[in-house]
């Protein structure tokens, strides 16, 4: 693979020979982590963009479509070493004032930092914000399972990587000799978030990648039909 690819990847992480994240519905199943809100099958990345940890990343550079790699990343290639500086103490009042009743264990978000409770003491709060893994070798096993080479799946494949919640299914692509046109059903994009600017990330990228002069959206609404009484 190269810098810059589109690939759509499957993995498997292991720590202490417990799996803890794959793609694999009935892997998850079997290994008793399957959660019903993920959606589970190979993810899309750019190889090279920082979407995967990075020894994975690195790992993709020197893969072919296929192939397969068993991997043993070390902290620095994982989820990094564990930093004592992100080990602080916090208010007992702090929780109070958003109605919060710390407890060991408990995931918190602080700051927009997210960590998670490591000890109560009195009015004082332990909270560990490095990542649970963090100073963990972990080893993963890699397998690239496709290379998005089709001028309509890499439009397609961005849409999904920058824009939430999209129906692909229902999304038309038209690819021209100098334009792109896509077409969404307008209610789709109601509910995104500075979906403008969203957009306009998908149409540099594409026309980086297509050589095309024009990227057209169409946001199409439909009149219903209504009911008969």
């Amino acid at each position: 693979m190269e810098k810059g690819d589109i690939v759509k990847v499957s993995y498997s992480g292991y720590v202490d020979g417990k799996l803890f994240d794959t793609t694999d519905e009935e892997l998850a199943k079997k290994e008793g982590i399957y959660s019903p809100g993920i959606e589970y099958g190979p993810v899309t990345v750019i190889v090279g963009k920082g979407m995967l940890l990075p020894g994975l990343d690195e790992a993709l550079l020197e893969m072919e479509v296929g192939e397969e790699r068993e991997l043993e990343l070390p902290p620095e290639k994982a989820f990094g070493k564990r930093d004592p500086s992100k080990i602080k103490l916090v208010p007992l009042r702090e929780f109070k004032k958003h109605n919060i009743t710390p407890v060991v264990g408990m995931p918190v978000t602080i700051n927009n930092e997210v960590g998670r409770i490591v000890s109560i003491n009195g009015g004082r709060v332990l909270v560990d914000f490095n990542h649970q893994l963090a100073g963990k070798t972990v080893r993963y096993i890699l397998k690239v399972e496709e290379l998005v080479e089709k001028p309509e799946d890499i439009v397609k494949e961005l849409l999904k990587l920058v824009i939430p919640n999209l129906d692909i299914g229902e999304i038309k692509v038209e690819v021209k000799e100098k334009e792109v046109y896509i077409t969404i059903p307008g209610e789709m994009l109601i509910p995104v978030k500075n979906v403008e600017v969203l957009k306009k990330i998908v149409a540099d990228e594409i026309l980086k990648r297509l050589k095309v002069e024009k990227v057209s959206f169409v946001e199409e609404f439909r009149r219903k039909e209504e009911k008969s009484q």
